[in-house]
């Protein structure tokens, strides 16, 4: 079924260029006769993330390359009639509709899904450790495993007593095992209970932190301040609440379709009763609400993926 789908999407894209190849005079290559318009290359350069500024002839020749072995590959699984076997047309229908849905909502939400000026300044003003205050830390992460007889209280209690030095020593006296490790990162890219902490400390100060079930003490080794203003901020301010917003007005649309639609589970389920419809006043949020859920992972670093692509990040 993987080799059906990569078959099927070559295919599919084959047909599309195919069924436009008459009105296109760019054509960027030709292969046994089969023409590979230039704008196959453009849209494949887009798709990989580079912008006009970073489309390099390099790049551009990479491309073209690509679509030359997809057009060989295309061109003979269409002399084997692979786009007859029932597998793949399966995997076409399926990919189909994928784009055919994915294209709806981009359309219907995107003019809904983009922040006003004003959202930006808020958001902006509510996180100052992400931007106006931001700093890149250095920072010493003691992950501790707890037993019966130690808590989260009694981390605490011990830290109080004395520096980072004194309390690995009590832990070490206590029997208690831990993992030592050393990053250095910027504030968008630590989950934001760490960074709620280190916001308010001061180089060689130390901390317990809990999170997702564990307990970790985090020393401040050093800090660097690496403020963004506002202009630099607002592109990737902009793409997160976009993103977030999106996601939102995906769940309100999909429960206004279900809500209106008849649908009936075959097997015995009967008839769905529509889901109850969220009020209004449910459904808004802040714009300086919790962003807990883009930081709270570290694989999911959130706005900070959205600034490594605009290259503004300062180290």
């Amino acid at each position: 079924m993987l080799r059906a789908a990569a078959v099927a999407a070559a295919v599919a894209a084959a047909a599309c260029s195919r069924e436009q190849s008459a009105g296109v005079r760019d054509v960027a290559a030709r292969v046994n006769g089969g023409e590979i318009p230039a704008a196959r290359v453009q849209a494949a350069l887009e798709r990989g993330g580079l912008d006009a500024a970073a489309q390099s002839g390099q790049a551009r020749s990479h491309a073209l390359e690509a679509a030359i072995d997809q057009e060989l590959l295309v061109q003979k699984a269409l002399a084997a009639r692979v786009d007859r076997d029932p597998d793949v047309m399966r995997a076409i229908d399926e990919s189909r509709r994928r784009i055919l849905a994915q294209a709806w909502l981009d359309r219907t939400l995107a003019d809904r899904a983009r922040p006003d000026p004003a959202q930006v300044q808020a958001f902006y003003a509510a996180n100052p450790a992400l931007f106006a205050e931001r700093r890149i830390y250095r920072v010493r992460e003691l992950r501790v495993g707890l037993d019966a007889r130690h808590d989260a209280a009694a981390l605490r209690s011990a830290a109080a007593r004395g520096n980072a030095a004194q309390f690995e020593q009590w832990l070490a006296r206590e029997g208690l095992r831990f993992q030592a490790s050393e990053r250095t990162q910027p504030a968008e890219a630590l989950p934001l209970v760490l960074l709620a902490r280190l916001a308010s400390m001061k180089d060689g100060d130390f901390a317990v932190v809990e999170a997702d079930g564990a307990v970790s003490v985090v020393e401040l080794l050093r800090s660097l301040a690496a403020p963004l203003d506002e202009s630099e901020a607002a592109p990737m301010i902009e793409r997160f609440l976009a993103s977030r917003r999106r996601s939102e007005l995906v769940h309100e649309t999909l429960a206004h379709l279900r809500g209106d639609a008849r649908i009936e589970y075959v097997g015995g389920k009967g008839i769905a009763p529509p889901p109850p419809r969220m009020p209004a006043e449910a459904r808004a949020h802040a714009v300086h609400a919790s962003i807990q859920s883009p930081y709270d992972q570290p694989t999911q670093p959130g706005i900070a993926a959205s600034g490594a692509a605009t290259g503004k990040e300062r180290s």
